[in-house]
């Protein structure tokens, strides 16, 4: 009896310990310590629709010893991104692989440092050309290099060709840095290289690192390897040295009187705040900030890209018809410029469609709650990871018919123009971390495959399966699974 009184005594306290408490949004609460992790053998999108369907459109679910709350309502999104106790990012491991001695960028930083260096880039971007002809010229000039580039490639079975990476890699880089690597450039290979092998690192168990904090401190160097944290930090490193080098050139070769870059303006800036030339803090900030715009800048768009032409070679119809409506508007040799992107309502329609369907980044990139707060009448706890999860609002049958199917109809209005409003397409974001490189990435898309589609036909490889499935382990970015294509030529 007296040890049944103990036993009672010691469960008792342990239970109200670790119950979920009352007030917070619900979803799941899994055990102590190790909350629930998600199934590896499902795509998280499929299981955070199945929790939707007994909780709603705000979960809050702990994995780990970290809660997630995810967001999955267009409205619900816009609503919680616009708040500004939403709008830091997390103390996630995976960000501060890519921060010197704690200092990031202008997409992982927060507080004062975040907002100034956010809103000198912008400006400085702006200047340079970013939603101008200038921006367009050079990227017409890659999209050319990339023409005659795959010209070399035609009638081959093969996987697509890195240089399209590279030609998107080297827009970012002209206006960061006023750099640029021809197709075939060894050196720019490896660096795209690089920076694919780091998301593709990202994605994976590494992920454990930013739900179990403590193991960055306590795991084994073999659960660490066994994990790919290392891998992740030498691809880091590799990265963070180059970018570094990059920045001590410029810093070199400084002329305040003709800046010829992103980099450039931000040194620029430094020297004339009077900032004390001893406090490395500032140039740290520089560094990260062009590494995050190299990561971001080049996967995303050129995953874009990858979706694009593997839609096209599964969809001949609608690759037929771009072709019509191109070749009607734009004689070949001839690019368009963004502002004529009404002359192309079809292809316009078909990139959102793209968009949609694809969700280059299904959960966005995550915010964090700096305080105790209520969102909807829940409360919401300091430190909660806000996860705006795009792919629920892009398969919302509510929202999309058949969200399934690829129909860039869905996009155009019923006289053939396109629809330029529609409720519920969230593909860049929303809010005060809205993504900084969007009009880059539209226009880049645009531009790249007006270039492309002008020139060839892709096919598919006879007997081959094409797949547009996604792998379960992409939580970041949604990457095509590998395919061959056949590239031919248009006359």
């Amino acid at each position: 009896m007296v040890t049944l009184v103990l036993l009672l005594l010691l469960l008792v306290p342990l239970y109200f310990f670790f119950k979920k408490p009352a007030g917070l949004p619900p979803g799941p609460w899994g055990l102590p310590v190790v909350g629930k992790l998600p199934d590896t053998t499902v795509d998280i999108c499929t299981q955070v629709n199945r929790l939707r369907k007994t909780h709603g459109d705000i979960i809050l679910w702990r994995m780990g010893s970290r809660l997630h709350l995810f967001l999955c309502e267009y409205n619900v999104i816009k609503e919680a991104l616009a708040r500004l106790e939403f709008t830091d990012r997390p103390d996630y491991h995976t960000y501060n692989a890519f921060a010197e001695e704690g200092i990031r960028g202008i997409l992982s930083g927060n507080g004062l440092p975040w907002r100034n260096i956010r809103r000198s880039s912008l400006r400085h971007l702006r200047d340079l050309g970013m939603g101008k002809t200038r921006l367009e010229e050079s990227i017409h000039y890659e999209a050319k290099c990339l023409v005659k580039e795959l010209r070399k490639t035609t009638d081959k079975v093969q996987p697509l060709s890195m240089c399209v990476v590279l030609a998107v890699y080297n827009v970012v880089n002209k206006m960061v840095a006023d750099k640029r690597y021809e197709m075939d450039d060894p050196k720019g290979l490896e660096f795209v290289d690089k920076i694919l092998t780091v998301n593709q690192k990202l994605q994976g168990p590494v992920f454990f690192f930013n739900v179990f904090p403590i193991l960055v401190t306590l795991a084994p160097s073999f659960l660490k390897k066994k994990l790919g944290l290392y891998d992740l930090e030498e691809a880091a490193k590799f990265i963070n040295d180059a970018t570094s080098e990059t920045v001590q050139e410029h810093k070199a070769k400084l002329d305040p009187s003709k800046p010829r870059d992103l980099i450039d303006h931000l040194l620029i800036d430094h020297q004339e705040n009077d900032q004390d030339p001893s406090d490395n803090n500032e140039k740290l900030s520089i560094q990260a900030t062009i590494t995050e715009l190299f990561l971001a800048g080049t996967e995303t768009t050129s995953t874009t890209m990858k979706w694009s032409i593997l839609y096209f070679i599964k969809h001949p119809d609608v690759q037929h018809k771009l072709h019509e409506e191109i070749d009607s508007v734009f004689p070949k040799g001839t690019l368009p410029y963004y502002h004529e992107r009404n002359k192309l309502p079809y292809l316009e329609a078909t990139m959102h469609e793209i968009h949609r369907i694809a969700t280059m980044a299904p959960m966005a990139a995550a915010h964090v709650s700096s305080q105790d707060t209520y969102f909807h009448g829940y409360s919401i706890p300091k430190g909660t990871i806000i996860v705006p999860f795009l792919e629920c609002c892009h398969n919302n049958p509510l929202v999309w018919e058949n969200p399934d199917q690829f129909n860039p109809g869905r996009f155009l209005n019923p006289d053939g123009t396109f629809n330029t409003r529609r409720e519920g397409f969230i593909a860049f974001g929303t809010g005060r971390r809205a993504c900084v490189g969007e009009n880059i990435a539209r226009v880049e898309v645009f531009v790249l495959l007006v270039a492309l589609l002008q020139n060839f036909t892709f096919t598919k490889v006879p007997g081959e399966v094409l797949s547009t499935e996604k792998d379960p382990k992409d939580i970041i970015i949604n990457v095509p699974k590998q395919y061959n294509v056949i590239i031919t030529e248009r006359q």
